[in-house]
């Protein structure tokens, strides 16, 4: 299956990516003003009342909040979107926001419109313009509201229903938690201040409906906090533990497999993605990781590093675990900004972390079992969690990006240049609201583990 899914990825050429390595981006999902900006075209509101159509196998769902640095790349994503467009078996529908003052300098983009528009993708040859019909058009709109995403996700189903859905959530993300401002998520609207918290991402497919594949075009998202909140309401997750370049997903090449395939099987629709962005960023020569996850076995995990833990606190190997935590590959900076000491990451690897644990146990009566638990963690999460990981490169201390198994966790290091009281603020008041650490008591284990000096 996956030859086939590779060869899905029909579109991608040397010349298409060497295009878009053109575009300078910078991590952490941000698009430095250089990005060579499409030209977008705002034709007439198409009729909005017409009946809905009969339902095709695919509606792919896009959230595009540009209401912040990354408007640009946003143009970008859709005119790649445009590049295949909706079919006789896909709807592609886009909602697009935007702000004041975000185009590069350029006032007179489009007019510098603002708000937000819903459109639906239609092909075209033109990579610099979006001619795509607008369907809704919003003067005033907060796309950090996760209450948007849920009426953009009804509207969507109802307008342009399908037997499967997508969801793709496009923006900044920090993953579950920033230390400068307690917990985070995704879709930062900056004229608004607001943005998705992550139980919010779950209340979007709690009240707007299940999806079969929930995407994130955002950086550190993937983490064991976040998937756990989306687990009953999709089939299949879609992210990346690390950052995502600001080029963002290359939609051009797996919705233009997914054309041509449409019958293809949901997981290996996800694996398309992986397959597709893995093969994009090799030719641009980006650092990446991006992995699709079984939710149903969500809970499963939640399990073994429930026993993995626990076993580990009892042990009480501090030694092996402190080896652990100062080895495990880490991710971009959480908070990272102009202030150095916000400059930390808080996001390992869970795979790798039990590996590490169990390769620095001393002799204990309880070793081997513990080596056991880890050793069974990191095969749940290679043959049952993870349907495809793909890696690139080294992240920004030089490990290898290969070094990443599909999902990581919140795992804070020993030394950390931010107060302590803000530290306590995240241990105590927050982390326990989530429903990974209800099942896990994963908060526990990591007070324990910072512990180890």
């Amino acid at each position: 299956m996956k030859k086939i899914i590779i060869a899905a990825i029909f579109t991608l050429t040397a010349a298409s990516a060497a295009k878009a390595a053109e575009i300078k981006t910078d991590f952490g999902g941000q698009a430095s003003n250089s990005l060579s900006a499409p030209v977008v075209s705002a034709p007439a509101l198409a009729d909005a009342a017409k009946a809905p159509a009969a339902p095709k196998e695919w509606t792919v769902m896009v959230f595009v909040n540009g209401k912040n640095d990354l408007e640009l790349a946003g143009l970008y994503n859709v005119n790649q979107m445009e590049k295949i467009g909706s079919t006789k078996d896909m709807n592609i529908v886009v909602e697009i926001g935007r702000m004041k003052g975000q185009a590069g300098g350029d006032t007179d983009l489009d007019g510098d419109w603002t708000g937000s528009r819903r459109m639906l993708i239609k092909k075209d040859a033109d990579e610099e313009k979006i001619t795509s019909p607008v369907v809704m058009e919003t003067k005033t709109v907060d796309m950090g509201d996760y209450k948007r995403a849920v009426d953009f996700v009804k509207w969507s189903k109802g307008k342009y229903p399908a037997k499967r859905y997508m969801l793709i959530i496009w923006n900044h993300g920090s993953g579950w938690m920033d230390p400068r401002k307690e917990q985070k998520g995704i879709s930062f609207d900056d004229e608004t201040g607001n943005y998705i918290r992550t139980p919010q991402i779950g209340l979007i497919l709690k009240e707007a409906g299940k999806v079969d594949i929930l995407a994130f075009d955002a950086c550190l998202m993937n983490m064991a906090e976040v998937a756990f909140e989306v687990k009953d309401d999709a089939q299949v997750i879609v992210g990346s533990e690390e950052t995502v370049p600001g080029l963002g997903y290359p939609y051009n090449l797996f919705l233009g497999a997914m054309a041509k395939n449409p019958a293809l099987g949901t997981e290996d629709t996800g694996a398309l993605m992986v397959e597709a962005f893995k093969m994009f960023y090799d030719v641009v020569k980006k650092n990446v990781q991006l992995s699709a996850l079984r939710a149903s076995k969500l809970d499963g995990l939640a399990v073994k590093m429930s026993d993995f833990a626990k076993l580990a606190k009892e042990i009480g190997d501090m030694d092996a675990l402190k080896a652990a935590r100062n080895g495990v590959i880490r991710y971009d900076a959480v908070g990272a900004g102009s202030d150095p000491a916000m400059t930390i990451s808080f996001y390992g690897d869970v795979s790798q972390f039990a590996k590490l644990t169990a390769d620095g146990l001393k002799e204990h009566a309880k070793a081997a079992e513990l080596k056991q638990k880890a050793a069974e963690l990191q095969d749940y999460i290679d043959k049952e969690l993870v349907i495809d990981n793909k890696t690139a490169g080294v992240n920004r201390v030089g490990k290898e990006m290969s070094e990443s198994k599909g999902i990581s966790v919140y795992l804070p290091p020993a030394e950390t240049r931010i107060p302590q009281e803000k530290l306590e603020g995240i241990f105590e008041n927050k982390y326990t609201d989530f429903a990974f650490d209800k099942a896990t008591g994963w908060h526990d284990f990591v007070t324990f583990l910072y512990g180890a000096k």
